[in-house]
């Protein structure tokens, strides 16, 4: 069975974090537990992110309001087509910081 850090890497560099791969149920929480332990201005490239599903979607969300609700913030840098259209057609990409190429 393929474990979910097969499906998503996650690459540090103090508050910034770039993600690989896909963000579903099985890796959403990698996903949480990396923008938790970020900062409190976190900058998450999504260039290389193949697939989002609604339990990514749910941590953007979380991490966005609990990142700003402690006075921080976090920045979707680069998303990918796939991710960019689940933006736009969830009605988020006007919800949360989103920094195209």
């Amino acid at each position: 069975m393929t474990q979910p850090e097969d499906l998503l890497s996650i690459e540090s560099s103090n508050d910034d974090l770039t993600a690989v791969g896909e963000i579903d149920a099985h890796t959403a929480p990698t996903l949480a537990a990396a923008i938790e332990g970020a900062g409190p201005n976190v900058r998450l490239d999504l260039s290389r992110v193949d697939f989002v599903d609604s339990s990514g979607l749910r941590v953007l969300i979380d991490s966005h309001q609990r990142l700003a609700e402690a006075g921080g913030s976090l920045t979707i840098v680069s998303p990918s087509h796939a991710v960019q259209r689940l933006f736009e057609i969830s009605g988020v990409e006007t919800y949360l910081t989103v920094e195209s190429a």
